[in-house]
């Protein structure tokens, strides 16, 4: 029997990584987000510390500092962005295979499809504006400060997104099912994905 395996894009500042910790929560079943980190860690024998600032950032095959000291062996002389991304990769296909799971972020979506493993996938967006707002309450930082995060995490998601699997994050067609967070709140959109989730 296959596992429940949903995939979770989302936009900075949407809310994705809360709406997907309370839908996991929701659905009773595992959630990872920033876990993969350590995951990833664990199975290429690496410091947490060397992976974590390449994460969902595309690769440099020019300037990079080798992630290994002594024990890793795995992905030798790729950049972190790319070692993490393969490791990463691995510790994905392994839990969908494994148990019923919420994967956020890390091209998840695409890594299973071209393992043939079945998943759902989903897309947290809101306007720029409100997402604006949400980042600068949460950051505490000002309107100015806070443009100049999403703006920034918006690309650097894309440019990771389109490096690893050429195609065009955010793009609807790419998902299966895409929400507006700004539309409801919170709890009313877990109500709706885990309705979606439970009835397909």
């Amino acid at each position: 029997m296959a596992h429940q395996v949903i995939c979770l894009s989302r936009q900075f500042g949407s809310g994705g990584r809360e709406i997907g910790r309370r839908l996991a929560q929701r659905l009773g079943i595992a959630f990872y987000d920033r876990e993969l980190i350590e995951l990833a860690a664990g199975r290429g024998d690496i410091k947490v510390s060397k992976l974590a600032g390449a994460d969902e950032r595309r690769g440099n095959p020019w300037l990079f500092e080798s992630v290994y000291e002594d024990a890793g062996t795995s992905h030798r002389g790729a950049s972190p962005s790319d070692t993490l991304y393969w490791l990463q990769s691995e510790v994905i296909r392994d839990r969908a295979r494994k148990e019923d799971c919420l994967l956020v972020g890390r091209c998840a979506a695409h890594v299973l499809a071209r393992a043939g493993i079945p998943h759902r996938s989903i897309y947290i967006c809101a306007p720029l504006e409100e997402r604006i707002r949400r980042v600068g309450m949460l950051e505490q930082v000002d309107e100015r400060t806070a443009a100049a995060l999403v703006r920034k995490t918006d690309r650097a998601r894309a440019a990771y997104y389109a490096y690893y699997t050429g195609g065009d994050w955010g793009a609807p067609e790419s998902y299966d099912l895409c929400v507006n967070s700004a539309r409801g709140e919170m709890e009313a959109i877990v109500d709706l994905l885990a309705g979606y989730c439970q009835k397909t």
